[in-house]
Order: structure tokens, then sequence, then C-alpha cells
């Protein structure tokens, strides 16, 4: 069984998620990671650690905003040594369990992109993940620290009826997670 526990409750994961952040995201689709644990004091972003239970040991990471529209998996990462045991299957599972049923939205790299893409896609499809028709830039930080943007896409748990309704989705994104990141990226010198 796995356990996600709230890091402002809890530190003592803080070093560990930043190792597992770092290493699984390329560095123009991460934030500064102290931008990111700053975050934590927001009322609809949570940053879990995911832990074994049966060891109490660390596993991996996930964050997720809560919107009234949707939640939104903005990360969710596995430490590399534990990859293959399943624990990311688990982690998705608890994490879908958590939230219910609800309306839940992750970004996720074109499928034509390349193999990895291919891979990640067909492996959220597998816990009934919906890939959009649409594409979109999300707005990210390229190596000299300058806003710039990424071709995304955007799967659901239950499919996006109208180009308007994924318009509504990507707004709220942009508003409420990348706008104000972005409006604060002078007061951060790099990317972790």
């Amino acid at each position: 069984m796995l356990s996600l526990i709230d890091v402002k409750n809890n530190s003592e994961y803080i070093d560990k998620s930043r190792v597992v952040y770092n290493e699984a995201f390329l560095p123009e689709e991460r934030w500064n990671f102290d931008l990111t644990i700053e975050n934590r004091e927001n009322f609809n972003y949570t940053f879990y650690s995911i832990v074994d239970d049966e060891n109490n040991n660390f596993v991996g990471i996930v964050m997720i905003w809560t919107f009234d529209e949707f939640y939104y998996i903005e990360y969710i990462a596995i430490d590399k040594n534990l990859r293959g045991n399943n624990y990311g299957s688990k982690a998705i599972s608890n994490v879908l369990d958590m939230l219910n049923d609800k309306f839940t939205v992750l970004e996720v790299e074109p499928y034509d992109l390349n193999e990895i893409a291919k891979k990640r896609i067909e492996w959220y499809k597998r816990f009934d993940f919906i890939l959009s028709d649409y594409e979109y830039n999300m707005p990210s930080i390229d190596k000299e620290n300058k806003a710039s943007t990424i071709k995304m896409q955007i799967m659901t748990n239950k499919e996006i009826k109208s180009k308007d309704e994924f318009d509504n989705i990507t707004k709220i994104l942009i508003d409420n997670v990348y706008k104000p990141r972005l409006d604060n990226i002078a007061k951060w010198s790099k990317i972790d």
C-alpha cells in the first residue's frame, strides 16, 4: 500500500522529492523546485511525497491542483531506482481513488514527439485517461530563464466534448498555474 504525504505537513521527504523532480523532468518542463515548493502554501495546490507503507520508503512525488472545474495532476514521478516495481501504477491508482473519479486533467507531450511520449500516453490510457484532439502551447521557462512555450496535449479521465471546453481547461491552467509563476520568475535566478 502507498500513502500520499502532504509535504507541507511533513518536510522529511523534501530533499528526496527535489532529486526525483529534477531527474524525472527535463529543465524546460519543470519550474525551479523552490518555486514549486513555495506553491505548497497555495490553498488549491498540494505537493505529495509517495511513500511505501510496508517499509516506510520514499518512492516518488505527485503534485495536484484543485479547481472548481477539475483536478490537475501537474507532476507524477517515481524514483528512477524504483521504476519497474509497479509503484507508478499503484501511485496513479491511489491518486485517482483519492480524487473520487472527479474530472481530472494532466498534460502530456504530443504522441508523435518521440517513443517516450508514446509510451507515456499509452500508460495513462491504461488508467482510462483520454487524449484530447487538441494541442496547446504550455508556458515554460527556457535555459536563460525567459518565458517560453512547449507543445503539449491534455489527457482527462472524462471525454472533452468541445474545443470550448478544452480552451476553458487550458485558460484555467495558464491563469492559475503558469501565469503566477511567470509573474514571479524574476525572483528566481535559475532552474535547479
